[in-house]
C-alpha cells in the first residue's frame, strides 16, 4: 500500500511541474519579450526558405514605429488574424510587407496593428521547427 501511495505523490508532482512549465513559459516570455503574444506558429510557406510551415517562432514587443526597420519580420494583426511578413517598405508609422515568397507587397500596415517583431538570433529568426504544427493542429476549427 505504501509503494502504491508514493507513485501516486509522484505522478501528481509530475503533473504538476508539467501543468507549471505549459502554464509559467507563455506567461514568463510574455512577461520577458514585452508582448501578449510570444510565440507564433507558422502556418503557410510564405516565409519559406526564413520561415517554414510548421515552424514556432518567438516575437518580441516593439515600443515605437522608429524600432522596426526594413527587412524585420514582424507580426501584425488583419481581418484574417495575424500575418508574419518582413517589412521592405517603411514609410513613418506605416509599413509595408511581403511574404519572402510572395511575388506581391502587403496592403500598407499601420504601427497600431503591429504586435512585434521576431527574435533574432546571429541574423537569423530564432524557430523551432515543427513544434507550431502542434498549435496549428490545436487551434484548427472543426467544421
Amino acid at each position: 500500500m505504501n509503494r502504491i501511495l508514493k507513485k501516486i505523490i509522484g505522478w501528481t508532482i509530475y503533473a504538476a511541474v508539467l501543468v507549471a512549465l505549459v502554464m509559467g513559459i507563455p506567461k514568463a516570455l510574455s512577461y520577458y519579450l514585452k508582448t501578449s503574444y510570444p510565440m507564433a506558429a507558422i502556418t503557410s510557406g510564405s516565409m519559406w526558405p526564413a520561415l517554414k510551415s510548421g515552424d514556432l517562432v518567438l516575437i518580441r514587443g516593439v515600443s515605437a514605429a522608429a524600432d522596426i526597420q526594413n527587412g524585420d519580420i514582424v507580426v501584425y494583426q488583419n481581418r484574417r488574424g495575424f500575418t508574419i511578413h518582413r517589412v521592405v517598405i517603411k514609410n513613418g508609422d506605416t509599413f509595408i510587407t511581403k511574404g519572402d515568397a510572395n511575388n506581391v507587397f502587403d496592403n500598407p500596415v499601420p504601427y497600431t496593428a503591429l504586435i512585434g517583431k521576431t527574435v533574432m538570433w546571429q541574423g537569423e529568426p530564432v524557430r523551432v521547427p515543427l513544434l507550431g504544427n502542434l498549435s496549428i493542429f490545436l487551434n484548427k476549427k472543426n467544421p
